[in-house]
């Protein structure tokens, strides 16, 4: 079959890799995959780039991508529309329901078989609109209806699956997929010399991050505590800090305690992160949190990292109950668990043994190919 999976992100963004990944899977069944998202650096033109056997990515133009609450230009909007009216593809697997995907499918579906992916809540949760309720109301009707229309929708969460049936998509059209983790590629490196790279002395307790925005402000309370009792606590930030978090690092007095990798290659991505001691994530309490499964964390544990985690979301639940990784309340609790993991060498390597053989054997990709395949298939 010819798939064409539409993504509202930019190439290289958040739900992108999910889309990218369900995409590989289906090539591998004998599929042949088009992956429509949007360039970062090509405002004009589309750029065709081979990915896998298989499998084509297309990157859309970007100019406009922020015109529209939720994303989409006219210009990648039209180019979409237009390429969905001229080949015969016999599946849309559409991810999210931003312009740039469900505009083109509702003016060109002509009766395909049309699967949806919910893994964010936006309307009343990562979507703000400056707090006006009737935008809220507006996005959230947007929201549900590309939902209602799909032959099926997959979740990446029960919340999530739970809100599709709320919305009016039957029970028996809602399907759990959770986020997948390539733990081929996402592995154990050594620390002494990932360290040794990146001009980390050993004796440093180190804990790493990728960036999570709203988690930032707890991690770096967290950093400051346990600072004040041990100067050897350091936070490594692999990948690029926004100027803002850059600004709040150095309002806490912390410039000194966090390292900052900038712009990190795909190879150099799990060697960086191996670099550290034990991952943080201290997701704060809202709806957005309650309804992910952020793919970071099996990055985290895929790497060998323990973790500590607030008991926010399905994911750390999961985790909690299997006891791979230490999951608390947010704020002191949380700080406390931090220092306590930083301190005990034999947790960590539990930890980091169980972590990674659970999600290698839940979660890898391959072992989550069979369900993405039939949801496609339609069997």
């Amino acid at each position: 079959m010819k798939i064409l999976m539409l993504n509202a992100n930019l190439i290289g963004v958040g739900t992108y890799h999910r889309a990218l990944w369900f995409g590989r899977m289906c090539a591998e069944a004998g599929h042949e995959v088009t992956v429509c998202t949007t360039g970062r650096a090509n405002y004009w033109k589309r750029n065709f780039l081979s990915d896998r056997p298989n499998v084509t990515i297309i990157e859309g133009p970007r100019a406009g991508f922020d015109l529209y609450p939720g994303k989409g230009s006219n210009i990648d909007i039209m180019w979409r529309l237009k390429y969905l009216l001229k080949d015969n593809f016999d599946v849309l697997y559409t991810f999210e329901y931003h312009p740039n995907v469900s505009w083109p499918v509702f003016l060109a579906r002509k009766g395909r078989r049309m699967v949806n992916d919910w893994c964010d809540l936006y309307a009343g949760a990562a979507n703000v609109f400056q707090g006006k309720e009737w935008m809220h109301r507006w996005d959230a009707k947007r929201e549900a209806r590309i939902r209602r229309h799909a032959d099926l929708v997959t979740v990446i969460s029960d919340f999530l699956g739970d809100k599709a049936k709320e919305v009016g998509v039957p029970p028996e059209k809602v399907v759990l997929i959770r986020e997948g983790v390539d733990t081929n590629y996402m592995r154990p490196f050594d620390k002494a010399e990932n360290r040794a790279r990146l001009g980390i002395p050993m004796d440093a307790k180190i804990i790493t991050t990728l960036q999570d925005g709203a988690a930032f402000p707890p991690l770096l309370e967290s950093l400051k505590a346990l600072r004040e009792k041990d100067p050897k606590v350091a936070l490594l930030f692999v990948g690029r800090m926004r100027e803002d978090q850059k600004k709040l690092v150095s309002e806490k007095g912390l410039s000194d305690a966090v390292i900052t990798t900038g712009f990190v290659s795909d190879e150099d991505l799990p060697k960086s992160l191996c670099a550290g001691d034990v991952a943080a994530l201290p997701m704060v309490d809202s709806l957005a949190n309650r309804s992910r499964f952020p793919h970071k964390i099996g990055d985290y544990i895929a790497c060998g990292l323990p973790l500590v985690v607030t008991n926010i979301g399905e994911y750390p639940l999961m985790l909690n109950e299997e006891d791979l990784a230490e999951v608390t309340d947010p704020g002191e609790a949380f700080t406390a668990a931090l220092g306590a993991l930083l301190n005990d060498a034999e947790r960590r390597e539990d930890l980091s043994k169980r972590a990674r053989e659970w999600v290698v054997e839940k979660l890898d990709w391959q072992v989550l190919k069979k369900s993405i395949v039939q949801c496609v298939e339609g069997n």
